[in-house]
């Protein structure tokens, strides 16, 4: 193999490597885009039904930066309170997802992530850039670079993945409750008491 080969092969490497991690940062995203919309539901339920989960056309402009904030924010912050209007006019539907840890964990997963974040950014909008696909040296440095950080990347969206199985399951068993003639009854039951 001579040297023209060399580089050439290890250029459709590093490209391939490129194209693998760019796709991983996106499925981190979209999951981050999912959770901070199912994070907190609320609102009629006729206005509910039109919601999609993904949070909308409004969250795929919003920076993954902001999206890992509105993430810890929500899910292992306070996050937003219900905005129920004051004079109900009909049923309003309120829920928020979240999770319980002690500090030392939720900030290192909020450093896990906002580091991801800078990753990505770096990776976009830096390395890519001063990237010379014509240097063996170069494209061995960021096959390197790309290794190490897709071993991050598939960390969290396997966290990511596995918050999503969690939500799903809980909102699974929410929805045969709400199905059920136990929640019936005590939705009569509590109509019964106002009377």
């Amino acid at each position: 193999m001579n040297p023209t080969d060399d580089v050439a092969s290890l250029r459709d490497v590093t490209l391939r490597k490129i194209g693998r991690n760019v796709v991983n940062f996106q499925k981190v995203e979209y999951c981050l885009k999912v959770l901070v919309a199912l994070s907190n539901i609320q609102g009629y339920p006729i206005d509910l039904g039109s919601r999609q989960p993904n949070g909308g056309a409004r969250s795929r402009r919003i920076p993954m930066g902001d999206l890992a904030q509105s993430f810890h924010r929500n899910v292992y912050g306070d996050g937003p309170k219900s905005d129920a209007p004051e004079d109900l006019s009909a049923p309003w539907i309120s829920t928020s997802f979240k999770l319980e840890a002690d500090q030392k964990t939720v900030k290192a997963r909020k450093q896990a992530l906002s580091k991801l974040v800078s990753e990505r950014n770096k990776l976009i909008h830096q390395e890519l850039a001063s990237f010379n696909h014509n240097s063996a040296e170069h494209c061995r440095r960021l096959i390197n670079v790309l290794d190490d950080q897709n071993i991050r990347i598939l960390s969290e969206l396997e966290q990511m993945k596995s918050i999503l199985a969690m939500f799903k399951e809980l909102a699974g068993d929410l929805q045969s409750w709400v199905e059920s003639d136990d929640f019936l009854n005590h939705v009569q039951g509590g109509n019964n008491d106002d009377a």
